[in-house]
């Protein structure tokens, strides 16, 4: 398989996941509001287990821009996105291949 092939494989798995985990955000938070918004708190949480341990102003300036609660649940609902995708591709590749990984 091609290099540029190969990069867009990858580019369109992170960005399948990327959807996939806002809408595993969303049915959490439709289905499950409580475990929603314990999930939102545990974010903040951890927001603030961050800023109390950056000791340079500039760093907390930009960490204060990047690190929002929403953002922290996403990161984390994209990469458990990002874990099944990886599974399920690699179930099908066993179950169609007959091995896990790729010869390169």
């Amino acid at each position: 398989m091609s290099f540029t092939a190969r990069y867009f494989l990858s580019l369109g798995n992170v960005a399948f996941s990327l959807v996939l985990g806002v809408l595993a955000i969303a049915l959490c938070a439709m289905f499950y509001e409580d475990t929603a918004l314990q999930l939102l708190k545990l974010a903040a949480e951890l927001r603030e287990w961050i800023f109390a341990r950056i000791t340079s102003p500039k760093m907390e300036f930009v960490a204060r821009l990047v690190l929002h609660e929403s953002a922290i649940m996403l990161m984390g609902f994209t990469l458990l996105a990002r874990i099944v995708v990886g599974a399920v591709i690699t179930f099908f590749a066993w179950l169609f291949t007959g091995r896990l990984h790729a010869e390169v």
